[in-house]
């Protein structure tokens, strides 16, 4: 081990030859005997350091001398890594749990959070409109037996006015009309049959006289062409004698009496041929009138009888098929009036009172079997059909907030959305008088608005159901949803 002079010794020459200022080799040991201080020089060079007084030496030199200094060193020299790894690893452990913390708080608090701010309302219920049901009809009320309260997935209750003393004059009125042209009809069909039948007999008639009539004068033309050629043969003759006595009257053979008879015959002969001919030409005539359908005779103008009552009973007929298509046409617009009738009459006898698809019972006004007038109440009934949701909020909210402006509402018992939109923004001044629940009921916050929901299905007849109101797009109302599954945040009702 070295001397205390050689350790003095070589104390004094590190102390002499440190610089005043500089931190002692020893650990925890401090040189505050000298004091660096600037210079004001502008060269950048540093001034000296100043000298140290005696009291600062005589501690430096205690603590340079004293026992086991120098394996103070080595311990600190050796444990100066293992106190880095730790400062390093407890950096490392604090910088975890900060993440953590950081992370746990995003989790669990900005979501509730984002529905503190999200645009909601401060109270919301469900409600109705009111729907006061009037008879349309005097009479008396007939209601189904079963007695049904609410209905929303079945067919609203039948309720009836009935009025036996209805007014139904004009309809038998009508009805005997349509009697009297039914019987009109028959009858005007029975006579058009029998006006054909008539005419199809004489029509036959006619024909066979036609017939007949034609086979007489082809008879009759036989005849006359047989009469004339008699005619002709007579009249050959007579000239042929004629020529005869006239060459006998030149030689004077023949007397004056035989010459004239001879000259009589020739003309009555040729007289008789000449009538033939007429005779002949006057039946050809006939026929081609007969051929035409113009009867020529001495006892009738143009036509027979039978033509003649043929054309009275073509005359007929028509007279009665158009009178016969006059009473259908007037049957069949007296059977359209009987119907328009008809069903005036059971409008005004019988009247189904018609009630919402969907709704419930509030309040009867009349009982079964009592006789109502026109235009009174009978019941008064919840019109689920349409569901809105009642809501107040603040005015920072009202003022932000338009018609049309698309809303959430989410029940508190089951936290089922349902979407809507805003309908009516009423301020302080209220909602109609026709809603079930009136928001004036509402008494947190002064300004109030009607939201307009989709379809809420049953829970649309919830009438007085509390809830929450989101107003925005879908993703807020999502999320505010989603913090309101964990607990009742701002602007949630609960049920007192």
């Amino acid at each position: 081990m070295p001397s205390s002079n050689s350790r003095y010794a070589q104390g004094s020459r590190l102390a002499a030859d440190a610089p005043i200022g500089t931190p002692s080799p020893v650990p925890g040991a401090r040189s505050d005997a000298v004091k660096e201080a600037p210079d004001s020089r502008t060269d950048g060079t540093r001034a000296k350091p100043q000298p140290a007084d005696a009291r600062s030496v005589q501690s430096i030199l205690e603590r340079s001398f004293l026992p086991g200094a120098e394996e103070d060193v080595a311990i600190a020299n050796d444990a100066a890594p293992k106190r880095a790894g730790f400062a390093y690893a407890t950096t490392i452990r604090r910088s975890v749990k900060i993440a953590l913390g950081v992370g746990l708080v995003v989790a669990f608090g900005w979501a509730p959070l984002r529905a503190m701010l999200a645009t909601t309302s401060v109270e919301a219920i469900v409600n109705a409109r009111i729907e006061t049901i009037r008879s349309p009809i005097e009479g008396i009320v007939q209601t189904p037996a079963e007695k049904t309260a609410s209905w929303s997935s079945t067919a609203p209750p039948r309720l009836v006015v009935v009025d036996p003393y209805a007014d139904r004059s004009r309809l038998d009125e009508l009805r005997r009309e349509l009697n009297t042209l039914e019987s009109q009809k028959q009858t005007l069909e029975r006579e058009s049959q029998l006006t054909q039948t008539a005419l199809d007999a004489i029509d036959v008639q006619a024909e066979k006289y036609r017939t007949g009539r034609f086979k007489l004068i082809d008879a009759r033309l036989a005849a006359q062409t047989a009469e004339l050629q008699a005619a002709t043969a007579k009249t050959a003759q007579a000239t042929a004698s004629k020529r005869r006595s006239d060459h006998l009257q030149r030689t004077g053979d023949i007397s004056g009496a035989e010459s004239d008879r001879v000259q009589y015959e020739w003309s009555a002969a040729t007289s008789a041929e000449a009538a033939a001919e007429k005779r002949l030409e006057e039946t050809k005539v006939e026929r081609d009138a007969i051929a035409d359908g113009v009867f020529i005779g001495d006892s009738y103008n143009d036509a027979p009888s039978s033509a003649q009552r043929e054309t009275e009973l073509k005359l007929k007929k028509g007279e009665l098929d158009a009178q016969l298509a006059a009473v259908r046409t007037q049957i069949r617009d007296v059977g359209d009036q009987i119907s328009a009738e008809d069903e005036r009459y059971r409008r005004r006898s019988e009247a189904l009172v018609g009630l919402p698809t969907k709704g419930r019972l509030w309040e009867i006004l009349v009982g079964p079997g009592e006789y109502v007038n026109k235009g009174q109440d009978l019941l008064r009934v919840l019109n689920c059909s349409h569901p809105i949701v009642s809501a107040s909020v603040d005015e920072r909210v009202y003022n932000r907030l338009e018609v049309g402006s698309p809303a959430t509402f989410q029940p508190l018992q089951d936290g089922k959305a349902y979407h809507g939109s805003v309908i009516n923004l009423t301020g302080a001044a209220g909602a109609p008088g026709n809603l079930a629940v009136p928001p004036i009921t509402m008494r947190k916050s002064p300004f109030y608005v009607t939201i307009a929901m989709d379809d809420m299905g049953e829970a649309g007849c919830s009438i007085g159901r509390t809830g929450t109101v989101t107003f925005g797009e879908d993703d807020a109302a999502s999320t505010h949803a989603g913090s309101e599954s964990r607990g009742p945040l701002k602007g949630s009702i609960s049920r007192g």
